[in-house]
């Protein structure tokens, strides 16, 4: 159990960098309505990947959407705490030292959300099926990244051809 456990947490941790470069600063933020399509998009593929049923899915979709909004607002939280951090390059050492106890708390924070929702999933569907929500994160936020990859080349002009 302890081990299930471990390698959900070490699957579920995996998305973190993905989401962080999916939010780069300079970026202008995300319209509302385009936030809306990209949501549907997910939990439609989401759903595909993990082959839930409609029961399961009738279970699932509810906690999976509080847990996104709670880890949302964690992710908020550290955003708007590296902002700070970048406008200020002359630093002491006390700072800097309170800097990374805050920087680390906010990724226990976050591990904590993970770690109790996937406690969740388990029970509404599943190990196997919340060991594949972690991958099918993953591969959704790196296909997420790559499309915005693709966009900013094709504006800058260097782009491949769309299909």
């Amino acid at each position: 159990m302890k081990t299930i456990c471990s390698r959900i947490l070490v699957v579920l941790l995996g998305t973190l960098p993905l989401l962080a470069a999916a939010q780069e600063e300079d970026l202008p933020p995300i319209p509302e309505e385009r936030r809306q399509e990209i949501k549907a998009q997910k939990t439609a593929f989401l759903t595909q990947r993990m082959d839930l049923t409609p029961a399961e899915a009738e279970k699932f979709w509810p906690v999976y959407n509080q847990y996104d909004k709670e880890l949302e607002v964690a992710r908020q939280e550290s955003r708007e705490f590296h902002r700070g951090l970048r406008k200020d390059d002359d630093i002491t050492e006390t700072e800097a030292a309170a800097a990374i106890d805050k920087e680390l708390a906010g990724r226990q924070k976050e591990l904590d959300i993970r770690r109790r929702y996937a406690a969740d999933f388990k029970k509404t569907i599943g190990a196997v099926k919340t060991l594949r929500l972690g991958k099918a994160e993953r591969d959704f936020n790196r296909e997420l990244v790559k499309r915005l990859r693709d966009r900013m080349q094709d504006h800058r002009g260097g782009g491949r051809p769309r299909p």
